[in-house]
């Protein structure tokens, strides 16, 4: 019998350790923070990049959380902002001072004037003992007359005028749209642990479109994390993504108008509901979409 109430305290002092490890290992909560997530694989940290293919200067400064003029200034990269892969890039260091050739100073040597009153030059002729003392002889030296080159007059060249797009507004003349109906599963958040923009919860299929009138940056999939994206430039301070598309209908370069559809809604994973996943950045760092977009 003692043996017997031996293995019931025991049965029950392991129960409890059990139980204690349990309560201090339990899971946290689950929340909605597919864009935190994406984010977190997308970074690129350090002080340098190593270009691959497919990158373009305005992926990599949003996954560096930089401006890309920032990063084109820095890289002394033109305003075509064209990289290529195996480029190393800069991301943190001092913008370097513009450098001033010194111009070089040449001598304009002025040709002779050609005036009617021509500088005249005397040739003596050599006189003999026996003759009369030569007489001067005058001889005007006058320029050679060069006949013009015909130049064949050619018929002119017909330029087809390029169409440009309207001019890019300013930060205080933006005006914001919802980029899909649906309920808003998250928010941003400002702590370590939230994500950077909103996901909006929908149907597969739904119309995804832009939030404000801007060129087409980027449109790809090559953004770890992000699934199908598509990143819109409003002006040189803002930047729009859309994350997690099924299916995109914009390209690179495209300039898109508010309210134009740009994509349809997708999913993170196969056992996840459709949603959007949106965020807006100012000079490179994320702000929080819910003081621009109006509300509901």
């Amino acid at each position: 019998m003692s043996i017997k109430w031996h293995h019931i305290a025991l049965y029950f002092l392991l129960a409890q350790l059990v139980g204690c490890a349990t309560a201090n290992h339990s899971p946290a909560p689950v929340t909605s923070v597919q864009g935190y997530k994406a984010e977190l694989k997308s970074r690129i940290y350090g002080s340098s990049y190593r270009v691959k293919k497919g990158d373009t200067l305005y992926a990599i400064a949003w996954r560096s959380n930089q401006d890309f003029k920032f990063l084109a200034a820095l890289n002394q990269i033109p305003n075509s902002y064209e990289i290529y892969p195996g480029q190393v890039l800069k991301l943190q260091g001092k913008i370097p001072a513009p450098v001033y050739k010194k111009p070089v100073s040449v001598k304009v040597v002025k040709a002779p004037s050609n005036h009617k009153n021509s500088a005249k030059t005397s040739v003596k002729t050599p006189s003999t003992p026996l003759a009369k003392p030569a007489t001067t002889k005058t001889i005007v030296a006058k320029a050679p007359v060069k006949s013009k080159p015909v130049v064949k007059s050619k018929p002119p060249v017909k330029v087809t005028p390029v169409t440009k797009p309207k001019a890019v507004v300013s930060n205080n003349q933006l005006k914001w749209g919802w980029p899909t109906s649906g309920k808003l599963i998250s928010t941003y958040s400002t702590s370590k642990s939230g994500q950077q923009g909103v996901n909006i919860g929908g149907t597969l299929g739904r119309n995804v479109i832009a939030s404000e009138n801007g060129r087409v940056v980027y449109s790809g999939n090559g953004l770890r994390g992000y699934g199908n994206l598509i990143i819109i430039k409003h002006n040189d301070d803002y930047l729009s993504a859309y994350a997690y598309n099924q299916k995109l209908l914009v390209k690179e370069q495209q300039w898109v108008k508010a309210g134009q559809k740009i994509a349809t809604m997708g999913n993170t994973g196969p056992n996840s509901g459709a949603e959007l996943y949106f965020e807006i950045r100012f000079r490179g760092k994320p702000v929080n979409p819910m003081r621009y977009l109006p509300k509901r």
